[in-house]
């Protein structure tokens, strides 16, 4: 039986096997890369819109989607409450619709009087694939003009 000793081994050849092997573990990595990069790109995006309303005394609509394409996903709301007074009351709800065309279901609902200690007021909104319905009800004092923004992901 022959021994073999480093002199009989081809270098050469050892070496561009272990380049071989490497490219191919990285050819393989970059296939993953790819997929991850592909996934992590079609994530949402966040979108907003937003206006303003003034007040007359009765129940108005601030913000509807009335039949989202789909499940909808609104994350948060705000209303700046910088024309208010210590003599105006509103109440802001949130309703919700759980079946296609359904009635619209109240979910929450908040009540501010006068000024309130911080002037941007925020509320968290659920997702959902019938609807969604903001509104605003004064109930005391001056008509007032109220700026809002809903976020969304898209």
């Amino acid at each position: 039986m022959a021994v073999r000793t480093h002199t009989d081994i081809d270098w050469d050849a050892a070496v561009l096997a272990v380049i071989a092997i490497l490219q191919a573990a990285v050819n393989a990595m970059q296939v993953d890369v790819d997929s991850i990069k592909a996934v992590t790109e079609a994530e949402s995006v966040l979108e907003e819109t937003g206006g303003s309303l003034t007040t007359d005394g009765t129940e108005q609509t601030i913000y509807i989607n009335n039949a989202p394409a789909g499940v909808y996903c609104p994350k948060e709301f705000n209303i700046n409450f910088t024309n208010q007074t210590a003599g105006e009351t509103v109440v802001l709800r949130t309703y919700y619709r759980n079946v296609s065309g359904g009635a619209w279901v109240e979910d929450d609902e908040l009540e501010i009087a006068g000024v309130p200690d911080e002037l941007l007021v925020w509320i968290d909104l659920h997702r959902t694939r019938f609807g969604i319905k903001i509104t605003i009800e004064k109930t005391g004092g001056a008509n007032r003009a109220y700026v809002w923004e809903v976020f969304y992901e898209v």
